[in-house]
C-alpha cells in the first residue's frame, strides 16, 4: 500500500473531521454526502459574521485575492472554535489547476497553520494531478456519482432562485429545499442516487407550485470569480440582498464551469497540441456527454413553465463576438460571454463580483464592459469589487444605484 494511500486510510479509520469551505453550499453538500458513504466525514461550513475575514486578513497577506483570504479564515476561524480534535481533523479545498493563485492557496493555508494547527493537514480535491500526496483519490464512481450531484443541486439552485422572491409565507423555500436535500442525501452510496430523471422529477414536483406565472420581478444575472459569485458569505449574501430589493436573481450553472474547464482543454489542443490525440478525443467525449446531461435538465425545467439555463453552445458562440477563447484565466472568456448571453435573454441587469487580487478576472470583467456596450448599448453592467476590508454598506450603496436603473 503506497503512502498516499495509507494516509487516506488512516483519515477514514480514525475518523477524521474534514472541514470544507462553502463555496457552492448546495452542491458541496450533496458531493460531500457520497463522500461520507466512502468513510470520509465531510463537513459544509456555515459562516456567519465578520470573524473569518479577521482571521484571514491575519493569516494571510492582504494582496493575496481575496478567496484565498476568505477561505483560510473559515478554516482557522472553526478550528479555534474548540469542537474538534486537532489531531482527528483536517481540511480540504478544490483546485481546477488552471493558472489562477487558487493552485497555490494550499501553500499558504500550511504555512498559516504550521505554527497554530501542526497536526491539521490541508487536504485538495482535485483532477489535475495536483498535491498527489495529500489529494484525495478520484475514481470513476466518484465522478459518476459528482456528475449526478451537480444535476440535482443546479436544478435545486435554480428553482430556488425562480420561486424564492415570489413566496407568499416566508421560509417556504428553503424548507423545500431542505426536503429535497435530505431526500437525495439519503440515496448517497445507493443505486437509487442514479436515478437521475426519477429525482430531477421529484424535486420538480416539489417546486411546480411556487413557479412564478404572468409578470416577474426585474432579473439581475451573478457572474463573475467563481468563488465569489456563489459564496453566500464571501458575496456578502448578494443574492439575498438583491430578493428583498424585488429582484428575481439569475446565477450560472456549476455545469456550465464545468463544460467551461473540458472545452479549454480542447482548445488548448487546437491551439497549442496540448495533450495527445487520444487525451483530446476522450474530453471531446466527456464535453458531449456532459453538454448533453445539461441539455436534458434545462428541457426538464422548460417543462414545468420555469427558466431554464442557457446553452453552453450558444455562450461559447456569445464568447466569440467580444473576446478571444483562448483567453481563459480569472474564468476568462465564459464572463463576458455569460453577459451578452444573458442579455440575449432579457436579463440586461448584471452584477458583476471581482474578487480583490485577481488581476485576470478584473480584466475579463470589468475590462470588458466597454466592448459589451458597443455590441448592447443598454445592458446595465455594474462590477462589484470584494475585499476581506472593505465595507458591506459601499458594496449596497453600488447596488442601489445599478437597481435605480433596472432595464
Amino acid at each position: 500500500m503506497s503512502e498516499r494511500s495509507k494516509f487516506f486510510k488512516k483519515l477514514r479509520d480514525e475518523h477524521y473531521t474534514i472541514l470544507c469551505p462553502d463555496m457552492l453550499p448546495i452542491h458541496f453538500e450533496l458531493i460531500s454526502a457520497y463522500l461520507r458513504t466512502r468513510g470520509y466525514n465531510i463537513k459544509v461550513l456555515e459562516v456567519k459574521g465578520r470573524a473569518a475575514k479577521d482571521e484571514g486578513l491575519k493569516a494571510i497577506h492582504n494582496d493575496a485575492c481575496y478567496p484565498a483570504i476568505i477561505v483560510a479564515g473559515q478554516f482557522i476561524n472553526e478550528l479555534k472554535t474548540g469542537k474538534y480534535d486537532l489531531n482527528r481533523t483536517a481540511v480540504i479545498m478544490s483546485q481546477t489547476g488552471g493558472g489562477c493563485r487558487a493552485s497555490n492557496y494550499i501553500s499558504l493555508f500550511r504555512k498559516a497553520f504550521a505554527d497554530v494547527f501542526p497536526t491539521v493537514p490541508v487536504l485538495s480535491i482535485n483532477f489535475s494531478g495536483l498535491e498527489a500526496a495529500r489529494s484525495i483519490p478520484l475514481d470513476l464512481p466518484f465522478i459518476v456519482n459528482a456528475v449526478a450531484a451537480i444535476q440535482y443541486a443546479d436544478l435545486i439552485m435554480a428553482l430556488e432562485n425562480q420561486t424564492l422572491p415570489y413566496e407568499k409565507e416566508i421560509g417556504t423555500i428553503k424548507a423545500i429545499r431542505k426536503k429535497v436535500m435530505d431526500k437525495i442525501s439519503a440515496q448517497a452510496g445507493h443505486a437509487s442516487f442514479h436515478h437521475l430523471k426519477k429525482n430531477l422529477r421529484m424535486i420538480l414536483e416539489e417546486y411546480r407550485p411556487y413557479i412564478p406565472k404572468g409578470e416577474r420581478k426585474p432579473r439581475v444575472g451573478i457572474v463573475g470569480e467563481i468563488y465569489v459569485k456563489y459564496s453566500p458569505y464571501a458575496n456578502n449574501y448578494l443574492a439575498d440582498f438583491l430578493v428583498r430589493e424585488g429582484c428575481e436573481v439569475v446565477l450560472p450553472s456549476f455545469s456550465e464551469f464545468v463544460l467551461y474547464c473540458i472545452y479549454n482543454i480542447l482548445e488548448d489542443h487546437k491551439r497549442y497540441g496540448i495533450g495527445s490525440p487520444i487525451y483530446a478525443f476522450l474530453a471531446k467525449k466527456l464535453y458531449r456527454y456532459y453538454l448533453g446531461k445539461t441539455r436534458e435538465l434545462n428541457k426538464l425545467i422548460a417543462e414545468i413553465g420555469a427558466t431554464p439555463y442557457e446553452d453552453f453552445e450558444e455562450i461559447i458562440e456569445q464568447g466569440k463576438r467580444v473576446i478571444d477563447l483562448g483567453v481563459k484565466m480569472g474564468e476568462g472568456w465564459v464572463i463576458p460571454a455569460e453577459m451578452l448571453t444573458y442579455y440575449q435573454h432579457g436579463v440586461s441587469n448584471i452584477v458583476c463580483a471581482q474578487p480583490f487580487g485577481c488581476l485576470p478576472n478584473h480584466i475579463v470583467g470589468k475590462g470588458m464592459v466597454r466592448p459589451l456596450k458597443e455590441i448592447a448599448p443598454d445592458i446595465n453592467i455594474v462590477p462589484l469589487d470584494f475585499d476581506a476590508s472593505s465595507s458591506e454598506v459601499n458594496q449596497e450603496n453600488r447596488l442601489k444605484l445599478m437597481l435605480a436603473n433596472l432595464k
